[in-house]
């Protein structure tokens, strides 16, 4: 796979084989070492089954644990079993979608206990975005979900986590 990447690296920027080292070394590397630095407790609230796999593979590699909730009652259940900094919710979702959940978190939990929530949906567009947005949701991620756009998901979440 590597010399695959080389050669794509090759053809579509023209670089040499001793730029190789270059392009690879500023190419960002994303570590177990963030869930050290930035503990966060996450619920994946998802109905997909693939998309559950995808996020958790993800987390798993920045060295995050999460639980995962079906559907937004089952995220709503979890949340009140125990607390979550970050809640990575499907907008739509069966028997309650993402953006009612949110709407129930905002309005059942202070804000001080309250998870951060983040969309994930893959309407991409600006409106979809401000929806999101307008229901309360803290950020918002277009799927399929890219590891940098989570990082920094996630960091932008940490500092209002109490």
């Amino acid at each position: 796979m590597a010399v695959l990447l080389e050669a794509l690296i090759r053809i579509f920027t023209g670089a040499a084989q001793q730029d190789l080292s270059t392009i690879r070394a500023s190419r960002p590397r994303f570590d177990a070492r963030m869930a050290r630095e930035l503990p966060l407790r996450i619920l994946v609230a998802e109905d997909n089954t693939i998309n559950q796999k995808l996020m958790f593979r993800l987390l798993s590699r920045l060295g995050y644990h999460a639980d995962v909730a079906a559907n937004g009652m089952e995220a709503l259940e979890s949340l009140r079993r125990q607390p979550y900094d970050v809640i990575l919710m499907d907008v739509q979702m069966p028997e309650m979608d993402g953006t009612d959940a949110a709407r129930a978190i905002i309005n059942g939990w202070p804000t001080p206990q309250r998870p951060r929530i983040v969309a994930l949906t893959a309407a991409a567009t600006k409106e979809d975005r401000d929806g999101c947005l307008a229901a309360g949701m803290d950020d918002y991620l277009s799927k399929p979900v890219r590891m940098d756009e989570l990082v920094a998901a996630l960091r932008r979440c940490a500092p209002g986590i109490q």
